[in-house]
């Protein structure tokens, strides 16, 4: 390739990651705005931690049972028109969340949001891959999609501090549980706002070259079926992709074990004062975590250099040193260490994600990744959903301190997987210098 092709290629993949980090910020930004006050406000209203819990199960449930016919659907009908229809469905669940004064109407909610999210899941990643793909047939993804994590955890971490201060500016409205719109609300009603505008910047970014197997949406849903087949049959023939599900499957556990118990926790731990609840506090923690999942996106990338591009040993010391801070946390009594604690689990998760998207996304053909990475994504959801039902009731009737230390034991366990593809690659490896002797 010429060095005029290069510099021509190299000026079209930083076009594409530039619209993609654009509306990665966008989308991210607006979901994290009430992130850290979701349950608090559901408490507020008179759920409880056990429906809340449930509610985010059957979140997760409703993610498992749409994943891979969503994924299939966007490579039939195109993944721009599916992301199109995810974030308007992510508006209207902002818009029932601001109505939910009950468990049926939170259930709506989530059963909103877990439609929106499946999606969205995999479309405009597929997208990104491809378009990237495409442009350089030798771009190395490992720096592309840890970019693309470090903005969307920026988003997440600007967006749960400017929802942590919202419900202070906003303190003379109505006390929560009183009326629709009161200082916990408003976040939800700033996050209605940006992801309307979400919807117009897809339209207006994101540029789809890649034909599509349908231009209508009915032909599109026919060939779902197959679509999924396929994907079904791709995942247990490579045993590869199916160690992969696995770890995902406990990430989804861990990530939910975290998010669906932290704001209670906090806002009950010696030594917090203020408000009450302290939204502040909480917004600066959950920032604080984004921050270390950021750095532990730059992290990833350092390690993997040193390591030798062991993309999997990295995903390993992830998980243990992920698992670790969630067991320490489940014993820290005392905000400072809890608070470390939990932004350790965050700062390990982050380095653990782009090396896995790395693994994945090379097992995985092109015409068939929306699909791939939505089993994917599957199998993380389906951890979401055994994590919030099952961890939700643990924290109900024993403590959140005992959900966290199932949930911190399994994720250490769930380092074999990554050191299985170790050894496989070293093992091929081997072969292949063999085979040069």
């Amino acid at each position: 390739m010429s060095s005029y092709d290069l510099m021509n290629n190299r000026l079209t993949t930083h076009a594409i990651r530039r619209r993609y980090y654009a509306i990665t910020f966008l989308v991210w930004f607006a979901t994290a705005l009430p992130l850290s006050l979701s349950v608090l406000l559901a408490q507020a209203r008179g759920i409880g931690l056990a429906e809340v819990g449930l509610a985010l199960g059957v979140y997760s449930l409703t993610i498992v049972a749409l994943e891979v016919p969503t994924g299939g659907l966007a490579d039939a009908v195109g993944r721009k028109r599916v992301a199109l229809l995810a974030f308007a469905l992510a508006a209207l669940y902002n818009l029932a969340f601001l109505f939910a004064f009950s468990f049926s109407t939170l259930l709506l909610a989530m059963v909103l949001y877990g439609i929106s999210r499946a999606l969205s899941s995999g479309a405009l990643d597929a997208w990104f891959v491809d378009a990237l793909q495409t442009a350089d047939p030798q771009v190395d993804l490992q720096p592309a999609l840890a970019g693309a994590e470090t903005v969307s955890l920026a988003a997440l971490g600007l967006g749960t501090l400017l929802g942590g201060a919202l419900p202070r500016l906003f303190a003379a409205l109505p006390p929560d549980g009183t009326a629709i719109v009161t200082p916990l609300a408003v976040p939800f009603l700033a996050a209605l706002a940006l992801k309307l505008l979400l919807v117009a910047a897809v339209a207006l970014l994101i540029r789809e070259e890649r034909p599509t197997r349908s231009a209508s949406w009915r032909a599109g849903f026919r060939a779902v079926p197959a679509l999924v087949r396929d994907a079904a049959q791709l995942s247990r023939a490579n045993p590869r992709l199916l160690l992969l599900m696995s770890a995902s499957l406990v990430a989804g556990l861990a990530v939910i074990s975290l998010e669906a118990l932290w704001q209670p926790h906090f806002a009950a731990l010696p030594g917090v004062v203020g408000d009450s609840p302290p939204t502040l506090l909480l917004g600066v923690l959950m920032a604080g975590s984004f921050g270390a999942g950021m750095g532990g996106n730059l992290l990833a990338g350092w390690l993997s250099r040193r390591l030798g591009g062991r993309h999997a040993l990295v995903g390993a010391l992830s998980r243990l040193l992920q698992g670790a801070a969630i067991l320490a946390l489940a014993a820290a009594g005392a905000l400072v260490p809890a608070a470390g604690f939990f932004w350790l689990a965050y700062l390990m998760g982050g380095v653990g994600l782009s090396p896995h998207a790395t693994l994945l996304n090379a097992e995985i053909p092109a015409e068939r990744r929306s699909a791939m990475l939505s089993v994917q994504s599957l199998a993380a959801y389906l951890g979401s959903f055994i994590g919030g039902a099952g961890l939700g009731a643990v924290a109900e009737h024993a403590s959140i301190p005992a959900a966290w230390l199932i949930a911190g034991a399994l994720t250490v366990v769930s380092l074999l997987p990554y050191l299985l593809l170790d050894a496989r690659r070293h093992r091929a490896e081997g072969e292949r210098g063999t085979e040069r002797l």
